[in-house]
């Protein structure tokens, strides 16, 4: 063994990432490709959203601001979390982070040791796992896949006393799940009895589409609460994210944080501050998202991709593929190569039964996706 290599190091690779380099490849070579596999918003916040950061690149050097962030920005999201969840959390406990991986890495340091277990649903996004492994934790899989309809509630998870913490997203990749109010509550109040630390992954929230869902925090005030203005906020490249960081972990990770980032991206800040101004813009692109979703779900099942679940949140749909392939590695990889169209394979996020699944990404342009329902018609029927 060569002593000069971390185990904690060697972790899986995003094969959807392989994908997508592949696929730029080929765009590059002239070749169209229809897209259905990046994780992130097509749109863009209105130009003015970016005139406060365009300002300060002209008249300032850019400097540093604190380690856990600009008081204003924080102030600005205590204040949407009032307004959208009646919840009260003082600004100082909301941690301005580089994006929500960031905040991963402050939760996972903070809050465990080595050898801590974490159960996490599975399907999942795949980075949780390789965290896991890299931070010397343990994963405590708790399957919520096909046997189980999917579903992501109470019963699935309350037969885990003994574990840690529990790494849970709302709403979820891949398959679009939103947890509802009731479940929350009850997942919330099993985790405080038994002594188990809640990771409540946040990230796409505001991409409902139903009201029949919450922040953890409205239940369990000492879950660690993870967002990020990368998908909701249209902001994926700028990086920005937060923590709500429950009051026994605040010494420690306003120790960790300046050690491990000095501070989050400073002009990333003030664009995220003008994009809490553009709510009525940002419900307008979830309007598309449910639309585009309603296409995918209504065409889908007749071309051989059966969706597991009608998705409430999110901008993800989860699919069957078994009428039409026993492998989604090689479904995906045969589809860009020959069709130039790219999908994401289920087993980035279930490693058991992730062959039987693709993920379809409805965050593009509609005209895109009805191209791309044509093309997939085209190839299978």
């Amino acid at each position: 063994m060569n002593k000069f290599l971390s185990k904690r190091g060697q972790v899986s690779n995003f094969i959807v990432m392989d994908l997508f380099e592949e696929a730029q490849d080929l765009s590059k070579k002239g070749k169209e490709i229809i897209h259905f596999e990046a994780g992130q918003p097509t749109a863009k916040l209105p130009n003015s959203a970016f005139k406060q950061a365009i300002n300060k690149i002209k008249t300032t050097n850019v400097s540093y601001t604190s380690p856990l962030g600009l008081n204003l920005l924080k102030r600005k999201i205590s204040n949407y979390y009032l307004k959208k969840y009646k919840a009260k959390i003082h600004h100082n406990r909301i941690i301005i982070t580089v994006g929500s991986s960031g905040a991963f890495i402050l939760a996972f340091l903070s809050a465990f040791d080595k050898g801590d277990t974490i159960g996490v649903t599975v399907p999942n996004y795949p980075a949780y796992k390789n965290m896991i492994k890299a931070f010397d934790l343990k994963m405590k899989p708790i399957f919520c896949n096909s046997k189980e309809n999917f579903e992501y509630n109470f019963q699935n998870i309350c037969k885990y006393k003994n574990i840690n913490g529990l790494l849970i997203s709302n709403p979820l990749n891949p398959t679009g799940a939103v947890i509802k109010k009731e479940e929350i509550r009850k997942i919330s109040l099993f985790c405080k009895k038994n002594k188990i630390r809640i990771i409540a992954d946040e990230i796409y929230h505001g991409i409902n589409f139903s009201e029949n869902s919450d922040t953890f925090f409205n239940y369990n005030d000492q879950s660690i609460i993870i967002n990020s203005f990368s998908k909701y906020f249209l902001l994926t490249g700028w990086r920005i994210g937060w923590l709500i960081c429950p009051n026994d972990l605040y010494s420690s990770i306003k120790n960790l944080a300046p050690n491990l980032f000095v501070a989050p991206p400073t002009i990333s800040q003030y664009v995220a501050i003008s994009a809490l101004d553009h709510f009525n813009y940002l419900k307008k692109i979830v309007k598309t998202y449910k639309q585009n979703m309603h296409l995918l779900y209504k065409n889908l099942p007749r071309i051989g991709f059966q969706p597991v679940i009608k998705p409430q949140g999110s901008f993800y749909l989860y699919a069957d593929i078994t009428k039409i392939s026993k492998d989604s590695v090689k479904l995906c990889k045969d589809l860009l190569k020959k069709h130039g169209l790219v999908l994401t394979p289920g087993t980035d996020f279930d490693s058991m039964e992730g062959k039987k699944y693709v993920r379809f990404c409805y965050s593009y342009p509609k005209k895109d996706i009805i191209k791309g329902i044509k093309k997939l018609n085209s190839i299978f029927l």
